[in-house]
C-alpha cells in the first residue's frame, strides 16, 4: 500500500471506529465504576474486530486482516506499521502507571509546543467532526487522529533516515548504528 492509499486508509478507519463507537455505545448506560467501563470496552473491542461488519467492506477488520496477510489477527494485537490494519487493540491503562512521569526535557517541551501549533490549525475541522458527541467520543475521536499522524510521522521519519543512509558510507552507518545503541542503553537507564 502506498503512502497516499495509507492516509486514505487512515481516515477511514478513524471514521468507521467512529461510527461502531457511536453505534455501539448508542443506547447503554453509562458505565458505573472503571469495572464496568472496562467490560463495556472489552465487548465493544470484541464486536468491533469480529463481529461488525465495516460499511465500506461488508467484512469484520479480523477477515479484512485475514485476507490480506494470510492469517489470523493475533489475540494481543500489536499496533505495527509492518502491518496495517483496522484491527483495534484493547489495553487498559492503571492510573499507576502514569505515576512518576519525569518533567519533560527540553525537545518534548519543544513537541508539546508544536504539538499545540498544529491543534489550533486543526481544532476547527475537529470541532466540526465531534460536534454533537459526547466527551469521551470527541477525546476518542481526537486521540486516534493524533495516534494515527504520529504513525504518519515515524514512517516520514523512517522514510528520511532510509534516504539519508542510502548516501552513508559503511562507516558512516556503523556510527550511526552505535549511537543508537547508545541513545536506547541511556533511555533504560532512566527508566
Amino acid at each position: 500500500m502506498d503512502k497516499k492509499e495509507l492516509e486514505k486508509e487512515g481516515k477511514r478507519s478513524v471514521n468507521e471506529a467512529m461510527l461502531a463507537w457511536n453505534e455501539f455505545f448508542k443506547d447503554k448506560p453509562e458505565p458505573k465504576n472503571d469495572e464496568d467501563d472496562r467490560k463495556q470496552q472489552e465487548e465493544f473491542y470484541h464486536w468491533y474486530n469480529y463481529e461488525r461488519k465495516q460499511s465500506d467492506t461488508g467484512k469484520t477488520p479480523a477477515e479484512m486482516y485475514k485476507e490480506l496477510y494470510g492469517e489470523e489477527p493475533p489475540k494481543n494485537f500489536p499496533i505495527s506499521a509492518d502491518k496495517p490494519s483496522r484491527i483495534m487493540n484493547f489495553e487498559w491503562e492503571e492510573d499507576d502507571e502514569l505515576d512518576g512521569l519525569e518533567e519533560p526535557d527540553s525537545a518534548q517541551e519543544e513537541a508539546i509546543a508544536t504539538a499545540g501549533k498544529i491543534f489550533e490549525k486543526t481544532w476547527s475541522h475537529m470541532k466540526r467532526e465531534v460536534e454533537g458527541t459526547s466527551k469521551k467520543d470527541a477525546c476518542r475521536y481526537c486521540f486516534i487522529t493524533g495516534f494515527l499522524n504520529y504513525m504518519w510521522m515515524m514512517d516520514k521519519q523512517s522514510e528520511l533516515i532510509e534516504n539519508k543512509m542510502k548516501n552513508m558510507s559503511k562507516e558512516e552507518l556503523g556510527k550511526m548504528v552505535d549511537d543508537f545503541k547508545h541513545y536506547s542503553e541511556d533511555k533504560k537507564d532512566k527508566l
